[in-house]
């Protein structure tokens, strides 16, 4: 019994991930080009500091707001890393490897 429940558990899992493929599309998109990230990455920071100016002032934007955006972005950019480990997406190389000459 628990040897057919393992089937069709995994039947299940199977067919939930091929229906949740499609929804990566976007954030694979977005994962496999530096300056997309770097882009999201700054305006998600830049919507929280324009949001705690419009909500509390620049005064708190300039003393407490700053470390929160400044939070935002480290865990953003830190969840971009993980993200791109766990989905397989690997940057292309920058510079060009002409030591073997």
């Amino acid at each position: 019994m628990r040897y057919a429940i393992g089937f069709l558990w995994a039947a299940l899992r199977m067919r939930l991930r091929d229906l949740v493929a499609p929804l990566w599309m976007p954030v694979d998109w977005l994962l496999s080009v530096e300056s997309r990230t770097h882009g999201f990455i700054a305006s998600a920071v830049g919507a929280q500091i324009l949001y705690i100016q419009h909500a509390d002032g620049l005064h708190a934007l300039v003393t407490e707001g700053w470390g929160w955006c400044a939070g935002c972005g480290i865990a953003l950019r830190l969840s971009v890393g993980w993200l791109r480990r766990v989905r397989g997406i690997e940057l292309a190389s920058t510079h060009n490897d002409s030591s073997g000459q």
